[in-house]
């Protein structure tokens, strides 16, 4: 990457990480020199906070819409005016000139286009922050979806990754906050080497396919190995209902409420039966077929739970259902939560503010939207240091399928969920 290119990247993002700082502490020194108190709440300044990270992100794309998406997704930590306008940094991705999208695919495969493809939409399906989707059809008539990462990508993440985490040091050394940044910006380091080799990411749907194989109502497109490399992965083209088409769902004649059902399983059966899990269900990537099947896309964020994760997760729900205190505990501790006093009732009281936005008072096995959101202020308003980045992947899992199960005017029940999950598995 040009000098020039990487240094005005450094300064558009050192320009917006001021803006927003400036935003929060020049009021409070105001208030302070006036002796005014601190306001309870601070909604338009987070929403003008979150909007100049947008726009800052949607301007140089790349990493900074991943991190943007990262925020979206930590509601136990950031207030809910951010999660809310960071949520659009899912659907207002831009996409690149395709001469550049030809460009990658030729380096890659080593052949023109024309060698591999009889044809090669130049508009994509999709676009997100690392790559985006095309429509083609092989030589041989099959039609695929080809998923390209962006040319010099891996150079842009790098750049920005280093200029973030110096900035969170700054931030952290000579202004201490509760919220600390830098783990952030380590977990999206993480996330970002998973996503950004895409042979793993084929290797990730195969397993998935696998799982399912026996069950035959969940659809995994093939990869094309031969026509795949780090950077361009070919697989088949399945298409389907955008899963909150209710609409168009019943015009199927399909019932919305089975299929938010069928959706909670497939999840279930993921996440505590098998330990590894697709963690972005949102609705981009999620289809179903006039014959009920359910079509799972990109599988570049697939997670390995640790060993006993889901047997936690399990307790946790039980130990809410049972209102058994003790078992909460030992279940939040199982997963990985840890408190700055070690004060352990606090995470009975995370339980107990999530159980009251249940009708009856305790867990009956129905994740709502106003369940997860009460769970993630819970825990960011109570001094929990420590909130395992595998629990945070799945609540958001369960967060999304809520917001779909919403979306279609229904609600799933996990429990029922693993009862036929453990039925089609046997």
């Amino acid at each position: 990457m040009r000098l020039a290119v990487r240094l005005y990247r450094s300064l558009r993002i050192g320009c917006a990480a001021a803006a927003i700082y400036g935003l929060y502490k020049v009021p409070t020194w105001s208030r302070k020199l006036l002796g005014r108190p601190e306001p309870e709440r601070r909604t338009a300044t987070h929403e003008r906070a979150a909007r100049i990270m947008l726009h800052t992100a949607l301007s140089l794309r790349g990493v900074l819409i991943k991190f943007c998406q990262v925020i979206a997704t930590r509601a136990d930590i950031f207030p809910p005016p951010v999660i809310e306008v960071l949520k659009q940094c899912h659907d207002a991705v831009p996409s690149h000139p395709i001469e550049e999208i030809r460009a990658q695919v030729e380096r890659e495969l080593g052949k023109p286009l024309g060698a591999v493809f009889q044809e090669f939409e130049p508009e994509p399906l999709a676009a997100a922050s690392l790559a985006q989707v095309h429509r083609a059809v092989l030589l041989d008539g099959r039609p695929v979806a080809v998923k390209v990462q962006y040319p010099d990508i891996e150079r842009i993440v790098a750049t920005d990754l280093a200029n973030m985490r110096r900035l969170c040091r700054v931030y952290e050394r000579f202004d201490p906050q509760p919220i600390e940044l830098l783990p952030l910006v380590t977990e999206l380091t993480a996330h970002l080497e998973l996503e950004l080799d895409f042979l793993r990411e084929a290797d990730c749907a195969d397993r998935i396919r696998e799982l399912f194989e026996k069950d035959g109502t969940v659809v995994v497109p093939r990869i094309h190995r031969e026509w795949s490399t780090r950077r361009v992965l070919a697989m088949e083209l399945v298409g389907g209902i955008k899963i909150t088409e209710r609409d168009a769902i019943r015009d199927a004649g399909l019932r919305p409420a089975d299929v938010v059902q069928e959706l909670m399983r497939i999840y279930t059966r993921m996440i505590l039966a098998a330990g590894f899990f697709q963690a972005d269900p949102h609705p981009g990537n999620l289809f179903v077929q006039p014959d009920g099947k359910v079509v799972l896309l990109d599988f570049g964020l697939s997670k390995e739970l640790p060993e006993g994760f889901g047997l936690g997760l399990f307790e946790l729900m039980f130990s809410m259902m049972t209102l058994n205190e003790s078992a909460m505990i030992r279940a939040f501790q199982e997963l990985g939560f840890e408190t700055k006093t070690g004060d352990t009732s606090t995470f009975v009281a995370i339980a107990r503010r999530m159980m009251t936005r249940s009708d009856t008072g305790r867990f009956e096995g129905e994740f709502t939207e106003e369940m997860t959101d009460e769970l993630f202020s819970a825990i960011r308003e109570n001094p929990v240091v420590r909130v395992p980045s595998d629990f945070v992947l799945v609540g958001r899992v369960f967060s999304l399928l809520s917001g779909i199960a919403h979306s279609l005017g229904a609600r799933a029940n996990v429990l029922e969920a693993m009862g036929a999950s453990t039925a089609a598995s046997g």
